[in-house]
């Protein structure tokens, strides 16, 4: 239903002029001039800088969007509102995604770019929602921008970063919805919350010039929806953890080195033998707390191949094999460790390694490692598409100079692994209790969807009793990308009801229990999650025992409200194309008179 126009008295409008920000057209009253639209989105802007980890200032989820929103309602101009809000999302990632400059810093351009479309898309459809449907914001906003952050989660290119549910990480009561919903949920919850503020505001807004809120139904739906929303979320959450008694699992030792990567040389940078021995140190430091298992980070060094295909080939790769076999036999502890894999091909085939990002478990008394390869490879950080189809595209984007890893024509692309991996130990600490453990390694723990494939088999029963993720996160420095990798671990836990370790060189490595909370993190006593430190922790990984509903079902709350937005999407199109039509249609009658 398209909105309905209010016709005001002459003696009841306050006389404007040209400079008034707000003026009435059309029986409403709009926003007329650019100023008022960049104070808004700047607040919005603003608010969002202490959101994410490390501060995670949660109280400002709860209205960071309202101010833009307003704006994008009540502009005047459509185009002058979807530039802005493109803006405003290019100086939101610009901000937020600082870290990856380190690494990229056309990339880090290119990606801000890229999802700063998202918020000309939510613009589009919320303000089309607004004025030609004559729908609440607190309605519509929440649908739209779910959808929003699932469309950016999946795919070759998806980055499920910087969610609006990963504010809540505090608020342990807020967050527990994700075994139902994700952390989509979370942000659902929220975004509820800045809508109903938009339709509060909107009333004064109006009501100052001497009319009537713009619908009458909008702030009565909002509440109900609000009331409704946080009422389930703040009831579900503090009934899951009033009921939260997990079994403690095998005593797990995590290595932390700290060692900043650089796509160059740098001599400043440590050598391979300064790692080894940084690791040795903390093995030996580690063994005398007898863990059952140890978990060393991806990649802990870079000249390591363990697989037995390349060692076979040149037998000085099995060096670091045969400590580990070692290890792993005299004291009677699993070992986990990163490292590449490299299967040569028969002769004549391209390429003629095949290179995997691995996780290598090494069993006391078996002599060879089981091994997962990594399943979903980060998009020009660990390969370049193209590779075995369109050749000549793949060449240019490898070698070209904004590639700092394709530099002189290195091929550095790896190959994904294909098997949702599940071994098998004995924890010693328990009198050879067995469980079931996977690995996700580096990115695939921000990954929703890749996260809780390793979960539940086909029949839908739990496959693993914990998880372990091993990240080599030394390649955005030391700052804030950290701690907001292990946000997103934390949210993985929830949703799936897992425990997790992690080893994660420059940080944070530690212990997630499947309510959210983190434990034993190897940072400096008294300061929160943070990056950079060298050291280990050993404690109990948490044994929880539930199948959720996300782990069985997904994203299905997610998707539904990526489905309404597509329905909105298809009206918008529709009324746009109708709306040009009746313009063509009277231009063409005033050409006949």
């Amino acid at each position: 239903m398209k909105r309905k126009q209010v016709k005001q008295p002459e003696e009841n409008r306050k006389p404007l002029t040209d400079k008034s920000p707000i003026r009435l057209i059309g029986g409403q009253y709009v926003i007329e001039h650019w100023w008022p639209l960049f104070v808004l989105t700047g607040l919005t802007y603003l608010l969002s800088l202490p959101m994410f980890a490390p501060l995670s200032f949660w109280p400002v989820g709860y209205i960071v969007f309202a101010p833009w929103l307003v704006a994008v309602c009540i502009s005047r101009y459509s185009v002058r509102t979807y530039f802005i809000s493109f803006l405003l999302g290019f100086a939101f990632f610009l901000t937020h995604l600082r870290w990856m400059y380190v690494t990229t810093p056309e990339g880090y351009v290119a990606g801000s770019f890229y999802l700063a479309v998202g918020f000309l898309l939510a613009a589009w459809l919320i303000r089309h929602l607004y004025c030609e449907r004559d729908l609440s914001v607190a309605v519509t906003f929440p649908v739209i921008w779910t959808a929003i952050e699932l469309l950016r989660s999946y795919g070759p290119l998806a980055f499920p970063w910087f969610l609006l549910g990963h504010s809540q990480i505090r608020l342990l009561t807020m967050i527990q919805i994700a075994d139902l919903t994700g952390v989509f949920g979370v942000t659902f919850m929220l975004a509820v919350v800045n809508g109903w503020l938009v339709d509060l505001m909107l009333r004064p807004i109006l009501i100052w010039s001497g009319t009537k809120a713009t619908s009458p139904r909008h702030f009565p739906v909002g509440t109900v929806l609000m009331i409704m929303v946080l009422g389930a979320t703040v009831i579900y959450g503090r009934s899951r953890l009033g009921v939260y008694k997990p079994d403690e699992g095998p005593r797990i030792a995590v290595l932390q080195g700290d060692f900043v990567l650089k796509t160059s040389y740098d001599p400043q940078v440590p050598t391979d033998e300064d790692k080894q021995q940084t690791y040795l140190d903390l093995f030996d430091k580690a063994l005398v707390g007898s863990p059952d298992m140890i978990v060393l980070p991806e990649t802990p060094w870079t000249q390591m191949s363990l697989n037995r295909e390349i060692r076979e080939v040149n037998p000085r790769w099995g060096i670091w094999h045969h400590r580990f076999v070692e290890l792993s036999a005299e004291h009677k502890s699993y070992i986990v460790v990163g490292s590449l894999s490299e299967v040569p091909q028969p002769e004549g085939h391209y390429p003629e390694l095949h290179r995997y990002n691995s996780a290598f478990v090494y069993t006391p008394n078996f002599k060879e490692p089981d091994r997962y390869d990594k399943i979903h490879l980060v998009l020009f950080g660990e390969y370049v598409p193209f590779r075995y189809s369109i050749h000549w595209l793949y060449r240019f984007l490898n070698d070209g100079p904004w590639n700092p890893w394709g530099r002189n024509g290195y091929e550095y692309s790896l190959t994904a692994g294909q098997d949702f991996k599940v071994f098998p130990m004995q924890a010693r600490s328990q009198d050879g209790q067995a469980y079931n453990f996977a690995i996700t390694i580096c990115y695939e723990d921000v990954i929703p969807q890749i996260f809780r494939k390793f979960i539940v088999d086909t029949d839908r029963a739990k496959r693993v009793d914990f998880m372990l993720n091993i990240s080599n996160d030394g390649w955005f420095g030391r700052g804030v990308q950290q701690p907001q990798h292990l946000v997103s671990c934390a949210f993985r836990a929830i949703e799936n009801r897992v425990g997790i370790a992690r080893a994660v060189n420059t940080g944070v490595s530690g212990f997630i229990d499947s309510d959210g909370s983190w434990h034993d993190l190897v940072v400096e006593p008294g300061r929160g999650p943070h990056a950079g430190g060298t050291g280990y922790r050993i404690a109990r990984v948490d044994i929880d025992r539930e199948v959720t509903f996300y782990s069985v079902y997904g994203d299905l709350f997610a998707q539904v409200c990526g489905i309404l937005a597509f329905v909105a999407l298809i009206d918008a199109v529709f009324v746009g194309f109708r709306k040009r039509r009746s313009k063509q249609q009277v231009s063409t009658d005033g050409d006949v008179k």
